[in-house]
């Protein structure tokens, strides 16, 4: 498996820059084609337009093209950093919701690369990560604005749950785990069941190796710590540049309620967090 096609999301926060230039790079890595796809929803009026005096189209038609203006500086950006790059590129962009447009487009793709706080400050203007994984039907690379090491080539954690989320992210992974110096693949089990996780992260190694990844396996008894914490902890620990997990194997509302770990390393990831669903 290889990636062809990526497609990096194209904002207005300060980390933006450095999300192009990472996706660029890999790009670069898997001779693949980067599309740069940006959205800028209006704002809606918070003021009674009426009351104030101005009518409300005008001041539609105002919001309207301050989204254009937002997505041609976002074009510039984008084309600037890829062609800069020598990449074969294109620009997708439009005045409306972006974590729809990002899900529509995420046909044309392998794997969408996104920031991961932005739309917590302006969910106009960039997509909801959790959305995305979701709808999307695509890996999700998710950045956080001041990543704890580079992207390519660092270690990389593969999360491991024996379901269908973790064998999804793991396949989906396949490009970037061949590119990595090591890969660990740890299984966080109930203290009784050790042995019987080891023999699960055996097969998988066993399996990452036939596909050319440098791969070695781990199984660790539960803690006081929360699974989320213990996965940032254990990629902390080895210096890994992307955590790589399946997301949402419970149910998204039960963990959104009381917790869970996809939700843990959305908040907290230190590295870019690759999350497939």
């Amino acid at each position: 498996m290889t990636w062809s096609s990526l497609i990096v999301y194209v904002d207005d926060e300060a980390d933006n820059t450095h999300r192009i230039q990472q996706a660029c790079r890999l790009a670069q890595m898997e001779g693949a084609h980067l599309i740069g796809v940006s959205a800028c929803a209006p704002e809606t009026p918070l003021a009674d337009a009426y009351g104030a005096g101005i009518l409300l189209g005008e001041v539609l038609t105002l919001q309207h093209e301050r989204a254009e203006t937002a997505l041609r500086k976002a074009e510039d950006r984008f084309r600037d950093i890829a062609t800069g790059a020598g990449l074969s590129c294109e620009w997708r962009a439009e005045v409306g919701d972006p974590t729809a447009l990002l899900t529509r487009h995420a046909r044309a793709a392998d794997v969408l690369i996104v920031g991961r706080d932005a739309a917590a400050e302006s969910g106009w203007r960039a997509p909801h990560p959790a959305d995305l994984v979701m709808r999307a039907g695509r890996p999700v690379l998710v950045m956080p604005p001041v990543p704890a090491r580079p992207l390519d080539g660092a270690p990389v954690l593969l999360a491991w749950t024996d379901g269908r989320e973790s064998r999804l992210a793991a396949q989906l992974a396949l490009p970037l785990m061949r590119r990595a110096e090591a890969v660990r693949v740890l299984e966080l089990c109930d203290p009784m069941d050790v042995e019987g996780a080891r023999a699960r992260v055996a097969d998988v190694v066993a399996w990452l190796k036939r596909h050319d990844v440098r791969a070695e396996g781990e199984a660790r008894a539960h803690d006081d710590r929360s699974t989320g914490r213990r996965l940032i902890d254990c990629a902390e620990e080895m210096q890994a540049g992307v955590v790589v997990s399946g997301a949402w194997g419970h149910a998204r509302m039960r963990q959104w309620i009381f917790g869970g770990v996809t939700q843990t390393l959305l908040n907290d990831c230190p590295v870019a967090l690759l999350l497939a669903h």
